[in-house]
């Protein structure tokens, strides 16, 4: 988890947006993924099931870049988690092909 979830600005977002969502959700709204517009699933008891999504990645941490979205797989959506994991993987895999792997000569 980066540095920008764990701030206190990332927490009240996400906890005004499931609030929101719950909110629409009690009163019979469809409640629908920013990412691919298919209303979110509910679980046995009647609870919404979702993350909280940035809109875009490189944008800020308030309530106006965050949106519900699903958690995992879902049809053409490639769900929050799985997203976040692409993207972590491509940071991770930049840094690492940065690096040269020298060798000095034996002869040198």
């Amino acid at each position: 988890m980066t540095t920008k979830h764990r701030s206190p600005e990332w927490s009240r977002t996400t906890r005004t947006v499931r609030a929101q969502a719950r909110r629409a959700h009690a009163q019979g709204d469809v409640v629908v993924c920013w990412r691919c517009g298919q209303p979110l699933p509910v679980d046995a008891e009647d609870r919404l099931i979702f993350d909280v999504g940035h809109i875009d990645p490189n944008g800020g941490e308030g309530v106006d870049n965050a949106a519900p979205e699903h958690r995992s797989r879902s049809g053409l959506c490639v769900g929050n988690r799985a997203h976040g994991g692409r993207m972590g993987a491509a940071i991770t895999n930049a840094r690492k092909s940065t690096k040269t792997t020298f060798k000095p000569l034996p002869w040198a």
